[in-house]
């Protein structure tokens, strides 16, 4: 019973109020402003929105469907750098022959007073380490050949015929020499002779002779078979310039 009365006295105390909040403004005071809250998470991707509607006539991108007009051409670029070389190709086929040119001037006359005629001619033959010295000189023009060494020296590069003529009283072997300016000599041909009965006879030989400018020729005997004439027989060593080379 006096918990019944406590409530209802509390609930005529809060008539009263009402009653008084009726006839009067009890809205109660502002309060302050909360703290501001976390960021959100990211929210979910929205549809794909609809299609736009075709932009104006002119405007970038638009597209008509129709060939337009070529516009004029630009200003050439900067030329480029040059590219690698390429590979040479293949040899094409030769051309048709050309036209015959016109015919040269003539040439001036070769005056034959003035070509150099190196010959010579030697006879008395003796050895001296197998080479023969023809030692008497009936003709050397140019002194081309030299009694000493029994060696003619070419002084004009040109096609030389030389021949020779011993007399053997018996086996002979001779030998044509050739020494090329700067290298040693060597044996270009041989020509023997065999005398079995010991009386004179003739061995001879000859050879045309493609020489340079300071070769040399000579004659030689074999070691073992160079039995020959006394020197009041006549042999005879000679050589002359056929025709000079270019």
């Amino acid at each position: 019973m006096k918990q019944f009365g406590i409530f209802f006295t509390l609930s005529l105390v809060g008539f009263a109020d009402w009653i008084w909040c009726e006839s009067h403004d009890c809205s109660a005071p502002n309060g302050q402003d909360g703290l501001m809250g976390h960021p959100g998470r990211d929210g979910r991707s929205g549809q794909k929105g609809d299609r736009g509607d075709p932009g104006k006539i002119g405007a970038p991108g638009h597209s008509l469907k129709l060939t337009m007009s070529k516009g004029d051409s630009g200003d050439p670029g900067a030329p480029g750098e040059p590219g690698n070389v390429g590979y040479i190709g293949t040899e094409g086929p030769p051309g048709p022959p050309g036209d015959q040119g016109l015919k040269g001037a003539s040439g001036s006359m070769a005056d034959s007073k003035a070509q150099r005629r190196p010959a010579f001619s030697a006879v008395q033959q003796k050895l001296k380490d197998n080479r023969l010295l023809f030692t008497k000189i009936i003709t050397n023009e140019a002194n081309v050949y030299d009694t000493s060494t029994g060696a003619f020296s070419c002084t004009e590069a040109g096609y030389y015929y030389f021949t020779f003529q011993v007399v053997s009283l018996g086996d002979l072997c001779l030998q044509i020499w050739l020494k090329k300016h700067g290298e040693a000599g060597k044996k270009l041909l041989s020509f023997c002779d065999h005398n079995v009965r010991s009386q004179p006879q003739v061995n001879s030989g000859g050879s045309v002779l493609n020489l340079d400018l300071g070769d040399q020729v000579w004659i030689e005997a074999d070691a073992k078979l160079r039995k020959m004439a006394e020197a009041d027989v006549s042999s005879i060593f000679s050589g002359f310039l056929l025709y000079p080379r270019d």
